[in-house]
C-alpha cells in the first residue's frame, strides 16, 4: 500500500511532470511522519468532520467512476463532492505546521503553501537539521524535503 502525493498549481490543478509526484510506501510514510514530528513540522489537529453521504441521499456506489445519474442525483453528487472538497481544502488561518491527518490518510487533503511554509520553517530552525540530510540517514528524507520545498513554490500538495 502506498500514498501518492501530487503538487498542485496555484489554480488547484495537478502540476504536470514526474518531479511533481512523490510516492510513499507505508513504512516510509510512517518513518517520515515520525521524523517530521521530531522536527516540529506537524500540527496535531483532529480529523475534520466529513459530510455524510446519507445527508445528500447518496451511497458510496453513487460516487463510483462511470456511474450515470439522472440530473437531480447528478446535482446531489456534485453538491456532495463540493462539500467534501471544502472540508479537505480547509486550513487554519495561521498554521504552525502540516496537520498530521493530511499526510496520514489518502483522502485528497490539500496541504497548503502556508502549512508547508510553517513546517519548513520549523525544520530549518531546528539545531539538528545538518544531520537529517546526511547520506547515512533515511534515504527518502532529502527527497521528501526537496519535494516539500518544490510544493511550497507552487500551490501546495494533495495526498491520495
Amino acid at each position: 500500500m502506498g500514498y501518492d502525493i501530487y503538487i498542485q498549481t496555484a489554480d488547484g490543478r495537478r502540476a504536470d511532470g514526474e518531479e511533481n509526484y512523490f510516492r510513499f510506501e507505508l513504512i516510509a510514510r510512517i518513518r517520515a511522519l515520525g521524523t517530521m514530528r521530531n522536527f516540529g513540522m506537524l500540527a496535531e489537529l483532529p480529523y475534520p468532520a466529513i459530510p455524510l453521504l446519507s445527508a445528500y441521499g447518496l451511497t458510496e456506489g453513487d460516487l463510483k467512476a462511470g456511474v450515470r445519474h439522472a440530473l437531480d442525483k447528478a446535482n446531489l453528487v456534485a453538491e456532495y463532492r463540493s462539500a467534501y472538497r471544502a472540508v479537505m481544502d480547509a486550513a487554519e488561518p495561521e498554521p504552525t505546521g502540516i496537520p498530521t491527518y493530511k499526510l496520514a490518510y489518502n483522502d485528497g487533503a490539500l496541504v497548503t503553501v502556508a502549512e508547508i511554509t510553517a513546517a519548513l520553517a520549523a525544520y530549518e530552525a531546528h539545531p539538528n537539521i545538518d544531520v537529517s540530510e546526511m547520506p547515512l540517514g533515511d534515504p527518502i528524507w532529502p527527497h521528501w524535503i526537496a519535494f516539500l520545498r518544490r510544493a511550497k513554490e507552487h500551490g501546495g500538495l494533495r495526498a491520495h
